[in-house]
């Protein structure tokens, strides 16, 4: 896709962090967008600070664990702008829990679950057949992490499952979309440390909350992190090109990476990181 002015944008978990920074380039390179977020005042800052820089905007709040909600949403999208060319299915939370996969509560693997996977799900079910019937050039971008690339470590289990989901998600999706010979691409996203409030964002709505705190700069043990707009940067020059894996990360994570992919290739068993003492 190299044609961006007048074109349509949608983003979930647009209203902060990795979501804005998106779609605050898409409104940059001239087009218009429709926003959707799960807390209403985050919302409608960032709507109107959108707005206020030149773009037009529609913003709703929108549950994406509810399939009824995000086929509404696109519905309404639909019906004002006719055709949607970019569909960014980003919305996410994590939670920090140093727990063993069987301690953690049913009820956070079904939040997590309902969000960061379903979510991408009914995004791809809403919004892509009309995308295509319309012919016209487009692109989905799936935000999973850096975290569905390596081996799993103990204490983000449901988080790193969901992220994994979704790279399996979206490779299939790209297969399909190439096959199909259809006009729109698709990517992954999996960024590394940004600096976005999703720590905190999360555990406010998170059915056993861990009273995390901050933003992911926070952290213990997290030599830096890329800014949301870096990351926006990296998602738009993929959809130019039409690049599929967009590893938006630290030199760390490609090396875990990596090492995960040599002990598959190697038969051997994952790495498992020393038990904190």
């Amino acid at each position: 896709m190299k044609d961006f002015q007048d074109r349509v944008a949608v983003v979930t978990g647009g209203a902060s962090g990795i979501g804005y920074a998106m779609a605050e380039r898409f409104a940059a390179e001239g087009m218009s967008l429709a926003i959707a977020d799960i807390h209403q005042e985050s919302l409608d800052e960032a709507a109107a600070k959108l707005r206020a820089s030149g773009a037009t905007v529609l913003a709703e709040r929108v549950d994406v664990a509810d399939a009824a909600a995000v086929e509404a949403f696109a519905d309404r999208v639909f019906a004002e702008y006719g055709t949607v060319h970019v569909l960014c299915n980003n919305a996410g939370v994590a939670m920090i829990q140093q727990l063993p996969v069987w301690d953690h509560p049913l009820e956070n693997w079904q939040w997590i679950m309902g969000i960061n996977l379903w979510g991408v799900i009914h995004g791809i079910r809403s919004f892509v057949p009309r995308m295509l019937a319309s012919g016209a050039e487009g692109h989905v971008v799936n935000t999973a992490s850096m975290a569905g690339l390596i081996t799993g470590s103990m204490g983000d289990s449901p988080y790193g499952v969901t992220k994994h989901a979704v790279v399996a998600l979206s490779e299939s999706l790209y297969r399909d979309l190439k096959t199909s010979g259809a006009a729109v691409g698709a990517s992954v996203l999996c960024p590394g440390w940004t600096g976005t409030g999703i720590i905190a964002n999360s555990d406010r709505d998170a059915p056993h909350p861990s009273g995390a705190a901050g933003s992911v700069a926070d952290l213990p043990g997290v030599p830096d992190v890329y800014a949301p707009s870096y990351v926006a940067g990296q998602v738009f020059d993929a959809i130019r090109d039409d690049r599929f894996y967009i590893l938006a990360t630290q030199d760390d994570f490609l090396g875990w990476m990596k090492m995960r992919h040599d002990r598959i290739e190697s038969g051997r068993n994952p790495a498992v990181p020393r038990r904190r003492p």
